[in-house]
């Protein structure tokens, strides 16, 4: 037996641990193709030279060439990348290889005008030793309605999340919470719906402490720039001076702004402990 909980506890810490690192690497991966649109519009070839891969591709609308041509038309300015907008980005990880897809409006200079593009961005990256080298930069010209379906990571992204979330209420991290918590969110308990400051004011005090939340199952669905998660969990809070255990499926609702989530409804809805989310 304690065997076997001993293999179960090494089977989620290293799913746990590989979860968080490909978050990272994603993070890391989608800052490098941020500062590489920057160091395209700075014409910064040094930097270039040492992010391209020497036998690297760059597949244009007017053709495909190699690193030397690519450094060269931007540092000729004869394509002068000014502005790339980033709309959306995902990362994907296969061992140490990254593909990243952004779309994008560029605002390039060419033959002495600006033409506007709306672009989807596909980048492959690989790691070394020395880091990550680009591999390939393919532009495809898409309408501006373009969307990019996002990837199953969004959906660790957005679950992590919540699991955070159930861990700064239970240690009563009001900041962490505060940061998260929509402006406007609304806070749907058994005893009543309230707003943020209320929520926080409740979780500060200890006037309900939400300290255990046992998940047992999960499901999220995207729509855009919004993730509805479903969780259903055994929930102990003190209340009143008890400790109280019940079963809940709670709603959350994010909505993704400039730079993070933003949770904009926390529903708690009682329910059997027989119940099952459908997936």
């Amino acid at each position: 037996m304690k065997k076997l909980l001993f293999g179960l506890f090494l089977i989620t810490f290293f799913g746990q641990w590989s979860f968080a690192q490909n978050l990272t690497i994603e993070q890391e991966v989608t800052q490098l193709s941020k500062d590489k649109w920057q160091w395209m519009a700075d014409k910064n070839v040094d930097k270039l030279a040492t992010l391209f891969h020497d036998q690297s591709k760059f597949v244009h609308m007017s053709g495909t060439w190699n690193k030397d041509r690519e450094l060269e038309i931007i540092e000729s300015g004869s394509i002068w990348y000014k502005q790339a907008d980033v709309h959306d980005v995902v990362v994907e990880i296969f061992e140490n290889t990254a593909v990243l897809w952004n779309r994008i409006t560029l605002v390039a200079h060419v033959r002495g005008n600006d033409v506007s593009n709306e672009f989807t961005v596909t980048e492959i990256y690989k790691k070394g030793a020395d880091g990550w080298k680009l591999l390939d930069l393919t532009f495809s010209k898409v309408r501006d309605t373009h969307k990019i379906a996002p990837n199953a990571n969004l959906k660790k992204e957005i679950i992590q999340l919540s699991k955070d979330k159930w861990q700064w209420m239970a240690d009563k991290n009001v900041d962490k919470l505060a940061t998260l918590f929509h402006d406007q969110s609304k806070f749907v308990h058994m005893s009543g719906t309230w707003n943020k400051d209320r929520e926080l004011e409740i979780i500060e005090t200890g006037s309900i402490w939400y300290k255990q939340a046992d998940v047992h199952d999960v499901t999220v669905e995207l729509f855009d720039d919004t993730a509805v998660l479903w969780n259903r969990i055994t929930l102990v809070a003190h209340v009143r001076g008890n400790d109280v255990s019940n079963e809940f499926t709670v709603t959350e609702i994010y909505k993704k702004g400039e730079s993070n989530w933003k949770l904009l409804d926390l529903t708690f809805s009682k329910v059997r402990d027989t119940h099952s989310i459908k997936h």
